[in-house]
């Protein structure tokens, strides 16, 4: 009889497991320094990979560039057509030999893996996107290396943290530190990569501590990518003019202009996605991705400066070296090439493409205002300025966007213009769809981001399913000695306090106590009556939501519970031990069944 196969796992050795956690635990302090440490190592391994991949990238784009078919080939660029189309058949191979792991590309997946999968990325997924995109941007299709990026630093992060055995919040947060470092050494940013992580992977859901981690990983990144990759900045800017108050009017029109351009992408986009749905085999990779190969390098014969990530193109169109008409092709071009590849199943990000985009459609608007109004805007500044306003539309991160463009150009001068742009941009497109980009990706997965923060989950559950009946109360004239020996005994730690008629007056917490044996001298002379915290109680049927405000407002342990019917009778308490147990209960059940399932639902 044939034997079971064993699936091969990734395997954390178990004296180094043992040994991290040892460390971790012994102390705060040791447990801060270890996880330091760690984000070095995942700052390291993040950069080391993106580098990796820009390398490669750059090699084959030196490789395939049209100087160098000029050069082979003196006045002839057919050749160069082939290029794209080579790349796209190894693509469609290998998304037909794996089908499940293509599947999970783009920033999303990372976004994706953290909500459903507790930040879980296998190490071959990270290994197949690092490779299909090397070979969709080497071979010059015009997409963006962040999200190739993104994917291999998350990847990094991940395997990584499972490695050592770290818990699934930790998981969560070096994931992500992997995505914003890797982001850091692709473009030179590390503010930005910080700002990635915070603003898309972890959708803006940052945990204090987990910051300083993020900053580490994307330092450590940053260096190293400065000292294997050099330290020159990507534009070349030619000088420009002062920017003045007066072209102000004309800075917030481009950025409304940005968030319209944006739209117009989109909605290009969803045109792509409808004729790709008609075509007949339309799931078939080979179907979806030779035709637009070979219509690319049909367009590179004309426009080769279309070729891979473009920054030489942005260098030259902030330079001057293209007319405007040529400038508006190239822009046009660039959009429609990227709606078609990331459709078809290119493997690619949408960041440099949208600087690109931005670069060309701020020069256009400077230069046609010139010429229609007479007027002087100078077109390398709104270039810039459009890069930031286009890159916060088409990826819904205006904070990121300022940030990059900053760090990419080093110059402050246009920040503040920089600064408008996204904002109005990100928030034209808002308005519009209503979502930011990945949150309308998600929710096509069945994940709806905002249902996800809005959810509260103790209010689905009742006081009377919490509450502790066995209640302990005493009169407000019980004298202090008598109360003090009462409290001590306390099960709960606090006392319920009633009048005369059995009424509830409020509670007495042992630390209001022990502020009367500090600040008054006659203390036997107290009753229970001059201790009592006057606590509005909660009823049977309230949220325990409602409860946990008040036990936070009145910093106390434990909330009356008083019946419907007769409110001041008491009937129980709340305890803030047992509000804490339910909800770490309902988070885990949400976290991982409820999306879990949607998930499968809509997948």
């Amino acid at each position: 009889m044939t034997q079971p196969t064993k699936k091969w796992r990734f395997r954390t050795p178990a004296f180094l497991q043992n040994a991290f956690a040892d460390i971790r635990f012994s102390s705060d302090i040791s447990r801060y320094l270890i996880q330091i440490l760690f984000a070095v190592l995942v700052g390291s391994l993040a950069g080391i990979g993106a580098i990796f991949f820009h390398y490669v990238v750059e090699e084959m784009r030196l490789l395939f560039s049209p100087d160098r078919f000029d050069l082979l080939w003196p006045g002839i660029l057919h050749p160069i057509m082939l290029v794209p189309v080579a790349g796209a058949l190894v693509l469609a191979v290998a998304t037909v030999r794996f089908p499940k792991t293509a599947g999970e590309r783009g920033v999303e997946s990372v976004i994706k893996a953290l909500i459903i999968k507790n930040g879980v990325i296998p190490l071959k997924t990270t290994l197949f996107h690092m490779f299909a995109a090397i070979m969709t941007i080497g071979t010059g299709a015009p997409l963006g290396p962040e999200g190739p990026a993104a994917k291999i630093g998350s990847g990094m992060g991940s395997a990584l943290s499972q490695w050592f055995g770290l818990n699934r919040e930790n998981i969560k947060i070096y994931t992500a530190a992997g995505a914003g470092a890797a982001i850091s050494a692709v473009f030179n940013a590390p503010i930005a990569g910080v700002f990635f992580a915070i603003e898309v992977v972890l959708l803006n859901d940052l945990k204090n501590e987990a910051l300083s981690f993020l900053i580490i990983a994307s330092i450590v990144a940053d260096i190293l990518s400065r000292a294997v990759l050099g330290n020159d900045v990507i534009f070349t800017i030619p000088h420009y003019a002062p920017i003045h108050f007066a072209h102000l009017p004309w800075f917030l029109l481009l950025a409304v202009c940005c968030g319209a351009m944006s739209l117009f992408y989109f909605g290009t986009s969803k045109t792509v996605k409808h004729l790709f749905d008609r075509l007949p085999g339309n799931q078939n990779p080979f179907v979806r991705l030779l035709p637009v190969a070979v219509v690319f390098g049909l367009v590179l014969l004309h426009f080769n400066e279309l070729f891979g990530i473009g920054y030489t193109t942005m260098n030259a169109v902030l330079n001057n070296a293209f007319a405007p008409v040529v400038v508006l092709w190239l822009m046009l071009f660039r959009i429609v090439f990227l709606a078609l590849f990331l459709r078809a199943g290119a493997f690619g990000g949408t960041f440099a493409p949208a600087l690109g985009i931005g670069v060309m459609f701020g020069f256009l608007f400077a230069t046609t205002v010139n010429t229609l109004l007479g007027t002087s805007l100078d077109p390398v500044v709104f270039g810039l300025v459009g890069m930031g306003g286009v890159l916060a539309g088409i990826n819904s991160i205006p904070l990121t966007s300022i940030l990059l463009v900053f760090e990419l150009t080093r110059d402050f001068r246009i920040v503040l213009p920089l600064m408008a742009a996204s904002i109005i941009s990100y928030i034209v497109v808002i308005y519009v769809n209503k979502r930011t980009v990945y949150a309308h990706a998600l929710l096509k997965e069945g994940i709806d981001v905002d249902a996800m923060r809005d959810v509260d989950l103790l209010g689905k559950i009742k006081v009377g399913q919490l509450m502790v009946t066995d209640v302990e109360t005493v009169s407000y004239r019980m004298p202090f000695n008598r109360l003090l020996q009462r409290l001590l005994r306390s099960a709960y730690g606090e006392l319920c306090v009633v009048d005369d008629d059995n009424r509830l007056l409020g509670v007495i917490p042992l630390k209001g106590v022990r502020q009367a044996l500090i600040t008054h001298e006659l203390v036997d002379l107290l009753i229970a009556g001059d201790l009592v915290v006057p606590v509005p109680p909660v009823t049977e049927t309230d949220p325990v939501s409602m409860a946990l405000k008040n036990i936070k407002k009145y910093d106390i342990e434990n909330i009356p519970v008083v019946k419907n019917s007769a409110p001041g009778e008491l009937v129980g308490i709340l305890r803030h031990q047992d509000i804490l147990h339910a909800y770490n209960a309902m988070l885990e059940e949400w976290e991982t069944h409820k999306f879990l399932a949607t998930y499968r639902r809509h997948g």
